[in-house]
């Protein structure tokens, strides 16, 4: 298989030295190698992905860029890796960089053993090209002198677009008059979008501001200038073949879970260490809160300025990453606010109060919950969300709180939103998500394989009810999806399973084990205990895992190490997760309704909207669903009534055609059935929502990237600009019903 199918694109590396696992940052676990290339990946977002972007105009590579049709690709790789390598596994346009010593010493010794003429780029004196000297023509002159000895390589098509290329590369200077630059981490990803795309910034000035409202404002500002440019290239139709890009991606970075307790000091040593982390732990705003003597601590002992300096290379390292993925589709950034993070003991209590048998305490779910959502709403602040309410599209959340229950507009932001995360602990494997990746384009006819793994004891009471609620609705699903169902009572036999199948959808069937106060979650197989992460190059793990258990990304959880970040390091693209425990018989119903969706709604989406469809957008239209199920059999009745029948069809056809009202017609339509004013419907409404199963899915990963489309979406774009058919056909209803 060629690895580098397209000989035109220009493929970026981060060359890093061998980090053992010991060598991991302590706060959030980066590499130690993240560190010396931080300029690097500042510089490569003004980059470009191809040796045709610089010879077509800024804009039009904007929208494509939207579009999701012009990545920037960029890996971190080993030098030992690279030195497995061979000239012919290598792409022509290869630019490598490095930043330190003994690695830029192995990559020139590399490139001399096997004659390989990569562009290295480094900041370590003597060796490659040092990175003052690079510039764009640097880069054109190298590429296209590549491509020329790879001319055997290029089809006619790709000669023509080399030839093109050989104008300069640099766009003319446009200033960016209108935004005054706030040199700071919690504006650059939002600056890194604009550089994308050929802007210019004014100078930038170091930003420390005295006030927290300060630092919000910088934040919103900075925002709000890339949604701009997002809204003046206004609305084009090569959107409709890919992934929508972020409305807005939210983040905030955080210690590791075991980062916020108490640690020993028994030395002095051990007591200054404990006094610097202890501030970290202890920060809830973004403004530094360091009296004199504090700063005095931090710069005159060796703890104080361990920690101080290790935090903030954490800090760097993820800003930059997450600036990377806004630059690729020009998506604005709203950073958070530390005090997200200081909601985990609201979360315990939540989560202890929904594992408790007992009645009396459960009946608490609805104040807890609402504690947790002001919290976040304190933390995240008005000014946050009015900017979050203005934006439209799906939103990326890179955060380990529970960002989905930020309240918006009276839902939880997940059912207001498409909305998919990445966490951000431990470092590296955030670094790993937020990596470009091909998006998976799958046509519906072609997504059919699906794997259940059921995992229960022979005398479990669960152990039949997924495959019966499969049954129940087997007409509406067995002509289009390929089901496989298998029984496994050994991690053999489950790792076997997984090998076995070559589909894309796996669904685990099984009780989930919380970490609440254990290191490590994981699944019950049979009679043993299974932790996902042990399975690292053992097992083939499908892009989609669904998991149909309790507890798989604990919101209490005392560590990283839950099953869902486990099947996410195994290679899975995304996780639907499980914050809480779920209802056996409502968990099994929202498996089979989502194959009903796979089966019927993914085609007649696709054809109805006129554009793709994104694997976020099924599930979270899905989740939305089984909410409004859970609000209408708690406050009118079961299934099967005329009642319960009208209202499901009704908030399934405003769900699916993106009525952004659907909750709030609900709920006037029970208030008019109960006879109740509005606001008494709302509180009931939202007493069933704080009780609710959906709430407590979380999607993980980047379901984004799984993008379902066929002919009719270019056969649509094609017609609505008169190529193909009548142009006065009529346009079909949006809106699909299930």
């Amino acid at each position: 298989m060629d690895l580098w199918p397209d000989p035109l694109r220009i493929y970026y590396f981060l060359i890093m030295g061998e980090d053992a696992w010991i060598d991991m940052s302590p706060f959030q676990g980066f590499g130690r190698s993240w560190s010396a290339l931080h300029w690097a990946m500042r510089g490569i977002c003004t980059l470009p992905g191809d040796i045709s972007e610089r010879a077509s105009a800024p804009e039009q590579i904007a929208i494509q860029r939207i579009a999701g049709l012009r990545p920037l690709i960029w890996f971190p790789l080993t030098v030992s890796a690279l030195e497995t390598l061979s000239a012919a596994q290598l792409p022509p346009c290869c630019v490598l960089f490095s930043g330190e010593p003994e690695v830029a010493a192995r990559i020139d010794a590399w490139q001399e053993k096997i004659g390989f003429k990569a562009l290295h780029i480094t900041v370590v004196d003597g060796k490659g090209t040092p990175a003052e000297n690079f510039d764009l023509t640097l880069l054109r002159d190298y590429c296209l002198k590549r491509l020329e000895e790879e001319a055997a390589r290029l089809n006619e098509g790709q000669k023509e677009l080399v030839a093109d290329a050989a104008v300069d590369w640099n766009w003319p200077d446009v200033l960016l008059e209108d935004y005054d630059v706030k040199g700071h981490n919690v504006t650059v990803p939002n600056h890194m979008a604009l550089a994308r795309v050929g802007y210019t910034l004014k100078e930038s000035v170091p930003f420390i501001a005295e006030t927290e409202n300060e630092y919000t404002d910088a934040i919103v500002e900075s925002a709000a200038s890339v949604a701009l440019l997002r809204h003046e290239m206004g609305d084009h139709d090569i959107y409709a073949l890919g992934a929508p890009a972020p409305g807005v991606i939210l983040f905030e970075p955080a210690l590791f879970r075991m980062g916020y307790r108490r640690v020993a000091g028994n030395t002095p040593e051990g007591a200054a260490f404990r006094k610097a982390l202890r501030y970290f732990q202890q920060q809830k705003l973004l403004r530094p809160t360091l009296d004199p003597e504090g700063i005095k601590f931090f710069q005159d002992t060796r703890e104080g300025r361990f920690v101080a300096e290790t935090r903030s290379e954490e800090l760097l390292t993820q800003t930059f990453g997450v600036g990377l993925l806004a630059a690729q589709t020009t998506s604005p950034v709203v950073r958070l606010s530390p005090g997200v993070n200081h909601v985990f003991p609201s979360l315990s209590a939540y989560a202890r109060n929904v594992r408790a048998g007992r009645f009396e305490a459960r009946r608490k779910a609805t104040r807890l919950f609402s504690e947790i959502q002001e919290q976040l709403h304190s933390a995240a602040g008005d000014e946050r969300i009015e900017f979050i309410s203005r934006t439209r599209g799906p939103i990326k959340i890179i955060s380990d709180a529970p960002i989905e229950w930020l309240p918006i507009d009276g839902l939880p932001l997940s059912f207001a939103r498409d909305c998919s995360r990445i966490p951000v602990t431990p470092g590296n494997v955030m670094m790993g998500e937020l990596l470009p990746v091909q998006p998976m384009s799958i046509p519906p006819e072609a997504f059919r394989k699906v794997l259940v793994i059921s995992s229960f004891k022979e005398d479990d009471p669960l152990k039949d009810i997924l495959s019966n609620a499969l049954e129940a609705v087997r007409p509406s699903w067995e002509t289009v999806v390929d089901l496989t169902q298998v029984r496994v009572s050994t991690v053999e036999q489950f790792v076997s399973a997984l090998n076995d199948f070559d589909g894309e959808i796996l669904i685990f069937d099984g009780h989930g084990v919380a970490n609440a106060s254990t290191p490590i979650s994981t699944i019950a197989i049979g009679g043993e205990r299974l932790d996902d992460w042990s399975l690292r190059g053992l097992v083939r793990c499908p892009p989609i895992v669904i998991l149909s258990a309790c507890d798989t990304h604990g919101i209490d959880a005392s560590s990283h190490a839950t099953v869902g970040n486990g099947f996410i390091a195994l290679g899975a693209r995304t996780v639907l997760g499980t914050f809480l425990p779920v209802d056996g018989l409502r968990s099994a119903m929202f498996v089979a309704r989502l194959m009903h969706r796979v089966a019927e709604f993914i085609p007649a989406a696709i054809k109805a909207y006129g554009r793709s469809v994104t694997w976020t957008e099924v599930v979270s239209g899905m989740l939305r669903m089984c909410l409004a199920t859970e609000v209408i059999i708690a406050l009118v009745g079961p299934p099967g009534s005329a009642t319960y029948n009208e209202l499901q069809g009704k908030a399934n056809y405003e769900i699916n055609g993106h009525d952004p009202e659907w909750f709030e017609k609900l709920i006037e339509r029970i208030a008019k059935i109960r006879d109740v004013d509005i606001e008494a419907s709302r509180r009931l409404a939202q007493k069933v929502v704080a009780r609710s199963d959906a709430i407590r899915y979380t999607q993980l990963g980047n379901p984004e990237t799984i993008i379902l489309s066929g002919d009719t979406v270019i056969e649509s774009i094609m017609r609505a600009r008169g190529r193909l058919g009548d142009e006065s056909e009529a346009v079909a209803d949006t809106r699909v019903v299930e």
